[in-house]
C-alpha cells in the first residue's frame, strides 16, 4: 500500500475529457515510468460533447466533478490542480523556426532551451492570429522537431557551448472559445488547470517509443468524436492532424440500422466489435432482436469506410502526399473488426502494416 502523504507533492492529476467519457488518473514519476495509484472513469449522461467540442459546459463539469470525487475518495485527499488534454475538429498547426544568438559563447541550459522554444511559439502565435481574421487561436501544445547548435543539427542542446542556438518546432492551436469551454467546465468542477496539451501529443508519448520514431509511422487515436493523427519520421514527431470522424459515426449508423437510441447503439457496437458471436438488443418498438455480429458490422461498414477514407486522406495530407510506412491504431473507435483492413486498403498498404496497438 502506497503512503500517499509521503508522495503528495509529487502527485500528478490528469484528465482525458473525451466525447464519450471522462477518465481521471493520479500518479507520480518513478525515474522514467509513470506509476498510477488511482483511476476513475465516468460516461457523459447525455451527448454533452460532440466531435470533441463541449456543447453543455455544466453537464461536462458535473461529469468531471464525479471523477474528481471518486479519485478523492480513493486517495483520501483533496485534488485541486489538473492537467488536461484538448481535442477539436478545428485544429491548426504551424511549422516555425527560431534562432537565438548569445553575446558570447555560452553553456546551454534548460532555461535557454525553454526560452528558445517560447520564441518559436510566440512567432507562430503572431502569425496565426495575424492571418485568421476575427477568430483568435490559443496554443495548446508544441513539439520541437530538431535543434541546431551553431548551424548544425543536434538532438539535445543542453550542456553544449554555443554562440547560436535554433529550433524547428510544430505549434498546435485551437480557437480560444474551444479552450475557454474546457477551462470553464474544469473550473465548474472545482479544479484549476495546471497544464494543457493536445490529445495526439499525449497519445504519441505513450504509444510510440522514441526508438521507433526513426521510422515513418502514423499513430491514429480513434476516439468517439475525433480521430487524432500524429506522424513520426527521422527520429522526430513531424506532423499532427485531426478529423471530426470517429466512433460516433459508427454508432449513429448502428442506431439507424437497428432502430435504437444512441446509447443502445453504442452497446451494440461494442458487442459487435468481437469477430464472432451474436448481439441481442431491444429496439424502440420494444421488440427483442438477436442478430449475428457480422450483420451489425455490415450495417456500420459504410460509416467505417468513410472514416477510413478521411483518415487516409489526412495522413497523406500531413505526410507530404504519401502514406506512412506503418499505422498504429489506438482508442475504442478503431477496434471495430474490419476497420484496420479498410484503412490499409485506402492507404494502399499491406494489411499487416496497419495494426491495433495493444497494451
Amino acid at each position: 500500500m502506497i503512503n500517499v502523504e509521503k508522495i503528495r507533492d509529487d502527485l500528478v492529476f490528469g484528465l482525458d475529457i473525451g466525447t464519450r467519457n471522462v477518465v481521471g488518473v493520479v500518479g507520480y514519476m518513478n525515474k522514467s515510468r509513470f506509476m498510477v495509484i488511482a483511476m476513475a472513469c465516468r460516461e457523459h449522461d447525455t451527448r454533452a460533447m460532440i466531435d470533441g467540442q463541449i456543447h453543455d459546459i455544466y453537464k461536462v463539469g458535473d461529469t468531471i466533478r464525479s471523477v474528481k470525487n471518486d479519485l478523492e475518495r480513493q486517495l483520501d485527499m483533496k485534488l485541486t490542480d489538473v492537467c488536461i488534454a484538448a481535442a477539436g475538429r478545428v485544429l491548426r498547426t504551424l511549422n516555425v523556426s527560431a534562432e537565438y544568438t548569445f553575446e558570447e559563447e555560452t553553456r546551454v541550459t534548460q532555461e535557454h532551451i525553454y526560452s528558445l522554444n517560447l520564441l518559436a511559439v510566440e512567432k507562430a502565435h503572431n502569425e496565426i492570429n495575424g492571418s485568421s481574421g476575427q477568430t483568435r487561436f490559443f496554443c495548446v501544445g508544441n513539439t520541437p522537431v530538431r535543434y541546431r547548435l551553431n548551424g548544425y543539427d543536434i538532438n539535445n542542446l543542453e550542456g553544449h557551448k554555443a554562440e547560436t542556438i535554433g529550433v524547428d518546432l510544430i505549434a498546435t492551436f485551437l480557437p480560444e472559445e474551444v479552450v475557454d469551454g474546457l477551462y470553464e467546465a474544469v473550473s465548474y468542477a472545482g479544479l484549476q488547470v495546471a497544464s494543457l496539451t493536445l490529445e495526439p501529443i499525449a497519445a504519441i508519448n505513450i504509444a510510440i517509443p522514441e526508438s521507433y520514431r526513426l521510422l515513418n509511422i502514423a499513430l491514429v487515436d480513434v476516439g468517439a468524436g475525433t480521430s487524432d493523427i500524429c506522424i513520426t519520421k527521422d527520429g522526430s514527431i513531424v506532423a499532427y492532424g485531426m478529423i471530426p470522424y470517429a466512433g460516433d459515426e459508427i454508432t449513429e449508423a448502428v442506431a439507424r440500422g437497428c432502430l435504437v437510441d444512441f446509447n443502445t447503439a453504442e452497446q451494440i457496437k461494442v458487442q459487435a466489435s468481437q469477430k464472432n458471436g451474436k448481439v441481442t438488443y431491444k429496439d424502440i418498438m420494444g421488440l427483442s432482436q438477436t442478430v449475428p455480429a457480422e450483420t451489425i458490422r455490415n450495417i456500420a461498414s459504410e460509416a467505417m469506410m468513410k472514416i477510413a477514407e478521411e483518415t487516409a486522406r489526412k495522413i497523406r495530407d500531413i505526410n507530404g502526399g504519401k502514406p506512412a510506412n506503418a499505422v498504429f491504431l489506438v482508442g475504442g473507435g478503431g477496434k471495430m473488426a474490419g476497420y484496420s483492413d479498410m484503412l490499409a486498403e485506402k492507404l494502399e498498404l499491406p494489411k499487416e502494416r496497419v495494426a491495433v496497438r495493444g497494451e
